[in-house]
């Protein structure tokens, strides 16, 4: 039988993928974001829909390859939950208070809230930026495109148009912070022979 040739076309928004990361991780805004989270020890991160899936991966990484605590929330229950008390542009506002609870000027001072809107006009994300700065912490917006909601915290804009590559970029600068904080982001290749060696060990 004749095998029928057919031509993959690429999904748009990737092809300059390596120069968008270039551009991005050499502006000034990504220098405060990088030097923010170096000099914290508790990373707070948060988006909506896509992008909260971003942050809590990005998270879960952070706590596991760093010295620092990192969350997200993660939780359908804990966000239906705090919608439901307040509404939705104050649930994150809401869970940062949470999260802060019990924090003293120091222990705020430490903890950075990182925010991750696509349209930048997520009021819910934009609102919890501002209440970060108002207790003390450090704050940034990641967003794909100039943001429609301005605000006194720091934001880097992607400069990018499709939902898909603002969320693979940003979850790409996750693993960029963990690396410019000098901590090292393990290889396949280092993971299996490791688990190779601890199956060994425990036999």
């Amino acid at each position: 039988m004749e095998k029928i040739k057919t031509k993959i076309k690429p999904i748009p928004g990737f092809a300059n993928f390596q120069e968008k990361f270039n551009t991005v991780i050499n502006t000034e805004t990504w220098e405060k974001c990088q030097l923010d989270f170096n000099s914290s020890n508790r990373i707070l991160a948060v988006g909506n829909g896509g992008n909260l899936a971003v942050c809590d991966h990005g998270a879960i990484d952070i706590a596991r390859l760093t010295n620092k605590s990192a969350t997200a929330p993660g939780s359908g229950i804990l966000a239906s939950s705090l919608i439901n008390d307040v509404s939705h542009n104050a649930w994150v506002k809401n869970w940062l208070s949470i999260m802060t609870r019990g924090f003293d000027q120091s222990h705020l001072n430490q903890t950075m809230l990182i925010g991750v809107s696509s349209s930048g006009y997520s009021k819910n994300i934009c609102l919890a930026l501002d209440h970060a700065l108002s207790l003390g912490c450090k704050a940034t917006l990641i967003s794909a495109q100039k943001p429609h909601i301005e605000g006194e915290y720091n934001t880097v804009i992607l400069d990018v148009d499709e939902y898909h590559t603002s969320e693979v970029l940003t979850l790409t600068l996750f693993y960029q912070l963990i690396h410019g904080a000098n901590f090292t982001c393990p290889t396949i290749t280092e993971s299996v022979k490791r688990n190779v060696i601890d199956d060994y060990t425990r036999e």
